[in-house]
């Protein structure tokens, strides 16, 4: 300014607007240096205040610090649940309604955490600012008291809170019970007339895979089996080659119309081991999506219901890859049975 000034090429109206064009990002600067440090220093006054209260609390009777401290992980590790599931009813569309009403527990027990967290905390505020500034003798009498009730009343939000994580879990357990026993309906058909009417209601509902969930199953199941990722890759294949078989007996059907009937039983045949195959990978897919669901919402893989599972899967995917490959050979050598 002071160069351009003395080089007189500018006229003085114009160096009046240019000063203030130029000394508006200045203020902008100072306004947002002075923002940060008043953030920082009433950032480190919170910290200070903290814990000097966290002292108090723990010095007048301790374990309601350590039981408002267990309340804030309980919280922290809920939010990271809510956080996990917030897409999940959109990747999971097959499982969208139990992820829906799972969510609406865990909030419903976020909601209750909170409260508890946010009435114990003004309980405290109020307490350490009465001992600073009132009689502290009478508030130490006063505040103990309130002190093993406020514990005990986190103590019952927490409990709560653990019985609505339980259900939830519960649920998830019964979804995967639910998806096994249609898997093992496979080998032998159910006893009971309620569990095969419950394994056709849980077949209707189910949808097709998007080729990109079956990669995302396919390479979960790989991670926790290896062996069975490469039989039901094998199973996905067998199914795209019944596909092009047929398609392919097709195409010669129509140049040589004289023989249809064996071509269409061979087309046939090769329609329905893809058809077959397609079922029972849509079911084998979605037990997978059952387990790996309820693994991304914190069931343990030592619970008893994903082990069954997975000794299902153990069993199921061989067998039926097996009886597959079998058919498929089957239907090779049927050049003279087909006349």
């Amino acid at each position: 300014m002071r160069q351009i000034k003395r080089d007189g090429r500018l006229p003085q109206d114009k160096m009046t607007t240019l000063a203030a064009i130029l000394f508006i990002p200045a203020i902008i600067i100072f306004a947002l240096v002075y923002k940060g440090l008043s953030g920082w220093r009433a950032d480190i006054q919170y910290e200070k205040d903290r814990v000097e209260r966290e002292i108090f609390v723990k010095n007048i009777y301790a374990p309601l610090t350590t039981a408002q401290k267990s309340l804030i992980l309980e919280f922290s590790n809920m939010r990271k649940l809510l956080q996990e599931i917030e897409t999940m009813e959109h990747q999971y569309p097959n499982h969208a309604e139990l992820i829906r009403e799972i969510r609406s527990k865990w909030r419903l027990g976020q909601r209750d955490l909170y409260d508890v967290y946010s009435e114990t905390d003004k309980e405290i505020r109020f307490a350490w600012i009465a001992h600073n500034r009132l009689d502290q003798r009478d508030v130490l009498v006063k505040f103990s008291k309130t002190a093993v009730q406020l514990e005990s009343k986190i103590k019952k939000a927490e409990n709560d809170y653990r019985l609505s994580i339980r259900e939830a879990r519960g649920d998830l357990v019964r979804n995967i019970d639910n998806a096994r026993h249609l898997l093992n309906s496979y080998r032998r058909p159910p006893k009971s007339k309620k569990q095969d009417k419950a394994n056709q209601a849980l077949r209707e509902k189910i949808n097709p895979f998007t080729d990109r969930a079956k990669a995302n199953l396919l390479s979960y199941l790989s991670s926790v089996d290896g062996r069975l990722g490469e039989q039901l890759e094998f199973l996905i294949t067998l199914i795209q080659n019944s596909g092009q078989q047929s398609a392919i007996l097709d195409e010669h059907l129509l140049k040589n119309p004289d023989l249809e009937k064996p071509l269409t039983l061979i087309i046939n045949e090769w329609k329905n081991l893809e058809a077959n195959s397609q079922t029972l990978l849509l079911h084998i897919l979605y037990s997978i999506e059952a387990e790996f669901v309820a693994v991304k919402l914190g069931l343990l893989s030592k619970n008893p219901a994903i082990q069954s599972m997975h000794k299902s899967l153990r069993l199921i995917i061989p067998e039926m890859v097996g009886k597959g490959i079998k058919q498929k050979k089957v239907i090779e050598r049927s050049y003279k049975v087909a006349f």
